[in-house]
């Protein structure tokens, strides 16, 4: 006797493969997701530090050695920033590293490091 179809354990069988291969294909979206949301942060941040070295390197005087904070916005979001300016063996330079992170938050998303020139 021929049989036609599939048997109930071949079918269940079939949707459990399914469902397993449905929630690796759901984690895996929600964990794209979840990084370019933080890239998407981390690009902002570099653009608030990369601004804020920009705005120091185009004064007319080299910045006083110690720390700068400030805040700044890209993107409607809020970002704070810390400058670390330090003095390097030639007097005309000072090094300056800026470390951004989000208003909220405690972690660092971005440090972005430089050179402001004197003496222009």
């Amino acid at each position: 006797m021929k049989r036609l179809g599939f048997t109930l354990i071949e079918v269940l069988v079939a949707l459990a493969i399914i469902a397993i291969s449905v929630g690796a294909a759901m984690r895996a979206t929600s964990a794209a997701f979840a990084s370019s949301g933080d890239i998407k942060d981390r690009m902002m941040a570099r653009w608030i530090g990369r601004n804020e070295l920009a705005r120091l390197q185009t004064t007319q005087s080299l910045p006083a050695t110690g720390k700068l904070t400030g805040e700044g916005t890209q993107g409607n979001v809020g970002f704070s920033w810390d400058a670390v300016v330090e003095t390097t063996p030639n007097p005309n330079f000072r090094r300056v590293e800026i470390v951004v992170r989000r208003q909220e938050g405690t972690h660092s998303l971005v440090t972005v490091p430089g050179f402001v020139v004197g003496n222009r």
